[in-house]
């Protein structure tokens, strides 16, 4: 059986779906699972012994990249595909591969006409995780019920691996911990005041061992550049936009914690072992209920308020804008010290 799982849109979302890779394969041994990702998130999938084979698509790619992708998708046959995500246009290009089993959420009017094996989902007002619809979705395909999932693990390379390595010899020779604080959310959440990571990043360098570094690209300027503008502490180095994806990967791997808000760097950090520790907004839609890392070692914080948000979250016009400060610089650094702990208590033994 040939099975092509789809997840193309961000990081965040694609590392809580690496699971149905690792659990489908543990259910289904003689399996063959391929990944259909965006472009960009390909190195997420690509060093992962569950994934045999990888595909991207995009939507903006145009008619002709897509008639390449149903050439190529018919010619190896798929069995099924199981799309975590339903899209009507590539669901359209599925179909024309000659792929005959769809699986999927039924959650808009073309996945009930698309879909030939579906499953009622509404993910953004089930209250539940989203690594647990994924896993949902397998089961339902699978017919089978699975066992309870453990954490999320984002697979590197020996070549990431030594990136990392050489990154930590070259930037931080002789720490004892290496935290990352990354201020962005790249518009996907509330985002924490630059100046409260400024002084967190500050109290984190102030520690003996310890090496702090500010990560970020692209959108995530000027929330780095507001820490800057905030006083940032000389010792606290700054690597934004110095790395692509699959180089940032293997100079995460080299670190112990991470601290940020709900964004993709943060799964990536918890999937790669970090102890993390995730600011996040209260409104359903953006809550850790559903958006949490799923890692072996994280902390969440939200702000206790009555989110007037029934879904998602209000921003300007909302009467508690910008609620997240009522997240102290004093409660981060305390997760971050209770996460570590665990860590270190996890890894003594």
């Amino acid at each position: 059986m040939k099975v092509l799982v789809v997840r193309v849109d961000r990081l965040g979302d694609l590392v809580l779906s690496l699971p149905v890779f690792a659990a489908g394969k543990a259910a289904r041994p003689d399996w063959e699972f391929h990944a259909l990702v965006a472009p960009g998130c390909a190195p997420l999938v690509e060093s992962d012994p569950n994934v045999a084979a990888v595909w991207t698509w995009s939507p903006v790619a145009g008619l002709a990249a897509g008639a390449e992708l149903v050439a190529a998708l018919r010619a190896e046959r798929f069995d099924a595909a199981l799309l975590l995500q339903f899209n009507a246009p590539l669901a359209r290009l599925l179909k024309q591969a000659g792929i005959g089993r769809l699986h999927g959420p039924l959650s808009k009017p073309a996945s009930w006409f698309l879909l030939n094996r579906g499953t009622w989902q509404r993910r953004s007002r089930s209250g539940r995780h989203e690594m647990d619809l994924n896993l949902e979705l397998l089961a339902r395909m699978l017919g089978a019920r699975l066992p309870t999932a453990g954490p999320v693990r984002l697979h590197v390379s020996a070549a990431q691996e030594q990136i990392g390595r050489d990154f930590r010899r070259e930037m931080a020779p002789g720490a004892e911990r290496v935290a990352f604080v990354h201020p962005g959310s790249g518009g996907s959440a509330l985002d924490w005041d630059p100046a409260r990571f400024a002084h967190l990043a500050g109290q984190l360098a102030d520690q003996p061992g310890w090496r702090v570094f500010v990560t970020g690209q692209g959108g995530d300027g000027p929330a780095v550049l507001g820490m800057q503008a905030a006083g940032l502490d000389p010792r606290v180095g700054v690597l934004l936009d110095r790395y692509g994806l699959r180089e940032f990967l293997g100079v995460l791997s080299a670190g112990d914690a991470f601290i940020g808000p709900s964004t993709g760097p943060l799964h990536l950090a918890s999937a790669l072992g970090l102890g993390t520790v995730g600011i996040f907004p209260p409104a359903p839609a953006m809550h850790p209920r559903r958006w949490g890392p799923r890692g072996p070692w994280n902390r969440v914080l939200a702000p206790e308020v009555a989110c007037p948000g029934r879904h998602a979250c209000r921003l300007e016009k909302c009467s508690l804008h910008n609620c997240l400060g009522e997240v102290t610089v004093a409660a981060v650094a305390g997760a971050v010290r209770a996460v570590m702990a665990e860590r270190n208590a996890s890894a003594a033994g």
